[in-house]
């Protein structure tokens, strides 16, 4: 008996058995396998697991009919194209056809069946069942046809891969050769390759490899002729080459000697700008008579690949020689690379540097516009009632006293601008002497008492002795002390404590100045001692003042060789200032002074006398302003120099052709034509040949000005406001009398 599973199902669904016997009687046959089904459900069950090629359903059944029946097998993914013949002993059931031709039946048949119609019928599914199987078995095959050749095509690819990177790892010509032509056999599926390189452009050969014998050169015998045969027709037509028995292409074919008994043949050309310069042949295909197509193509690939490979390898000695000068012109511009990175980060971070310093400097002056008002409106209105009124004594006193308070604020303010300038421009002096920080932080405490009585704050003062002693600027330490103890008074609120104490660590003096204020907000925190900063900088704030004390105190400090900090829990957890500042053990005087200017030294500081150290010296002065000509004429005169004044670059080319001066001082922002114009005509005038010093005097005072300054000829930039002592120097510096005592 023939097994069930080479078989051909066909489902029969009758509740009739007798119906079903019949229906078998009819259909039996060798190769079918007749299933039986006596309800709708047994029907659905079968389908759930096995195919079938044609189902006859019987219309009337109990439970579920035939129509429901096909409705469920055509929902199904699985059974919805499988044929339904429906059986129906109803004639008149023209409903019942038309119903169920919609459920997608191919026929109806009336009982009592005709059994050569039912047969024929029935063999037609099965005919169509048989093609649709061998339909998915060829497409099987093919898959699996289809996934040995990505099988093989995939291991050529790794093959061509593994080649690359030996090739690329090989500097030897020869070497790069021999390894290609046994690759090139095993990657295509030959029983033979060969590979050919000529002389240059010349028609003879430099190397010959057999991939069945050792490396020969292009003068062994063996080695073919690069003009003869099929190697000549692959040089002189520049394409590949396929020849097979099979199409008689090999009868007529000069292949070289050892290969002249070839069955199959593929030859390709290896390129090199444009120009043949070498060939690789292979013979015999292993496993068929012919080279294929894909066999060509990937030939031509190979050709490629060893051309580059073979070139490289040539070059290799040559970029040798040069590799320590790539190297390090690679060094260079990755250098370059880094530096225009580095600078990009530096330039975004200036620009955001700039633009918060463009902010606080707009709060500062704003700042400043309000505080050196506030005094001002005070001084002039009471001077203007004054002027105006007859007042009592009393009143007079008020007035008197208020203009007083205020000028003193404003002063205050003044000085501590007058500070900050100093700093900047490196000009602060300290006369460092011995001195005892118990006094100074008594009176400062005293000082402040009665402001912080008014407030019923109450001053807890804690000295150590053995802390006392250290070398400083009474005067600006007493400035540094006065400005921590008022900000905590002023920051704390009535019925608060304020606590300042001596105390020593190691080598060190520590002031430290605490309260029970509004504390510091912890970021800002991190710049309270910045320039212009201040923790409320806006119209509606609580407390007055420029910012610039913390400033000036932490400088200050630092001058003295020590430190400052602050910390501060949060808000309204008070805050505590730190100065450390190192003890005096020598006792010894000393002065400290910042440096005067970036174009002076430690010989050239000069004291504030003045011999005539000028004489004779012819000096020119170009400057608008007429107060500041003034002083500098009286300045310079006192030293014995002659001088001429002029107030614009037009003027000061007049003086230049009647007199001869020996140096020029010229302001920068002159009416008319400014400073740079007239040093770049008198460098240009035929009588200076060039030679004349010149200083530059501006209010510009930034290092950019003083760089465009210098680039534009003058030797010295002096900065306003200026300083007699330091014009001096300069003058005698650029004059060349830095000798003689100014």
């Amino acid at each position: 008996m023939q097994d069930e599973t080479e078989k051909i199902n066909i489902l029969m669904v009758d509740d009739n058995v007798t119906n079903l016997l019949a229906l078998e009687t009819i259909l039996e046959g060798p190769d079918r396998n007749l299933v039986r089904a006596t309800s709708g459900d047994e029907a659905l069950r079968y389908l759930l697991n096995d195919e079938v090629a044609v189902i006859l359903l019987d219309v009337y059944m109990p439970g579920i009919d035939g129509l429901e029946t096909a409705a469920l097998i055509r929902g199904r993914e699985k059974s919805r194209d499988i044929p339904i013949i429906f059986l129906t002993a109803d004639s008149t059931g023209n409903r019942h056809i038309a119903k169920g031709y919609s459920l997608g039946a191919v026929d109806y048949i009336l009982k009592p069946v005709e059994p050569d119609i039912l047969r024929s019928k029935v063999a037609v599914f099965v005919e169509l069942f048989k093609k649709t199987e061998e339909v998915k078995q060829q497409a099987e095959l093919l898959h699996e046809k289809n996934l040995e050749l990505e099988n093989a095509n995939l291991e050529r690819l790794g093959m061509l891969i593994e080649l690359g990177q030996q090739l690329a790892a090989e500097h030897d010509p020869a070497r790069v050769l021999e390894k290609f032509c046994d690759a090139a056999r095993d990657i295509v599926g030959a029983e033979h390759a060969r590979v050919g390189v000529l002389d240059g452009h010349e028609s003879r050969l430099r190397y010959f490899f057999r991939s069945d014998s050792d490396v020969l050169d292009g003068t062994n015998n063996d080695a073919p002729q690069p003009d003869e045969g099929v190697l000549g027709t692959l040089i002189n037509e520049r394409r590949p080459l396929r020849l097979s028995e099979l199409d008689n292409s090999l009868q007529a074919a000069h292949l070289p000697a050892p290969d002249a008994g070839a069955r199959s043949f593929l030859g390709a050309p290896i390129f090199h700008s444009g120009h043949v310069f070498g060939w690789l042949y292979l013979v015999d295909k292993i496993g068929a008579d012919d080279f294929t197509e894909a066999d060509e193509r990937l030939a031509v690939t190979l050709s490629t690949q060893v051309a580059v490979a073979y070139e490289n390898a040539r070059l290799y000695t040559e970029a040798q020689r040069h590799a320590t000068e790539l190297q390090q012109e690679i060094n260079e511009r990755k250098l370059a690379e880094e530096e225009r990175a580095r600078m990009l980060i530096r330039e975004q971070a200036a620009r955001a540097d700039a633009e918060a310093a463009n902010r606080t400097k707009d709060e500062f002056l704003a700042t400043l516009s309000h505080e050196l008002r506030t005094p001002l409106t005070a001084i002039l209105g009471w001077s203007h009632l004054l002027q105006t009124n007859k007042f009592d004594e009393k009143s007079t006193a008020r007035a008197l006293e208020t203009i007083e308070r205020n000028a003193r604020s404003q002063s205050q303010l003044i000085d501590d601008l007058l500070d900050v300038s100093r700093i900047i421009t490196g000009k602060l002096r300290l006369d460092v002497i011995p001195l005892e920080l118990i006094s100074i932080i008594e009176a400062v405490a005293e000082s402040a008492r009665p402001a912080a009585d008014a407030k019923t704050i109450k001053i807890e003062v804690a000295l150590d002795k053995s802390a006392s002693q250290v070398l400083g600027d009474a005067t600006r330490l007493q400035q540094v002390i006065w400005n921590l103890f008022t900000n905590a008074v002023k920051f704390t609120p009535e019925g608060g404590r304020v606590e300042v104490r001596l105390e020593r660590s190691d080598k060190y003096a520590q002031i430290i100045v605490s309260d029970s204020g509004q504390g510091i907000n912890p970021q800002f925190l991190s710049i309270i001692f910045d320039r212009f900063r201040q923790a409320d900088g806006s119209t509606t704030r609580k407390h007055g003042g420029l910012g610039l004390g913390l400033a000036i105190a932490r400088h200050l400090v630092e001058m003295h060789g020590g430190t400052i900090n602050a910390h501060s829990e949060g808000k309204n957890q008070g805050a505590t200032f730190t100065v450390t500042l190192p003890i005096n053990n020598t006792g010894r005087h000393q002065e400290v002074v910042t440096e005067l200017s970036s174009s002076t030294n430690d010989d050239e500081k000069q004291t504030s006398g003045c011999s005539p150290v000028l004489d004779g010296l012819r000096i020119l002065v170009v400057e608008d302003e007429a107060d500041t000509q003034e002083l500098i004429l009286t300045v310079l005169n006192q030293c014995g120099a002659e001088v001429r004044a002029c107030k614009s670059a037009d003027e000061a080319l007049v003086v230049f052709g009647e007199w001869s001066p020996d140096l020029l001082i010229s302001d920068i922002g002159l009416p008319g034509e400014d400073g740079y114009s007239l040093l770049k005509k008198v460098r240009e005038s035929e009588q200076q040949s060039g030679q004349i010093p010149a200083v530059a005097l501006t209010a510009h005072a930034s290092s950019e000005d003083r760089d465009r300054v210098l680039s534009a000829g003058f030797q010295m930039h002096v900065a306003k406001p200026i300083e007699p002592e330091e014009l001096l120097t300069i003058i005698a510096n650029v004059a060349g009398r830095s000798g003689s005592k100014v």
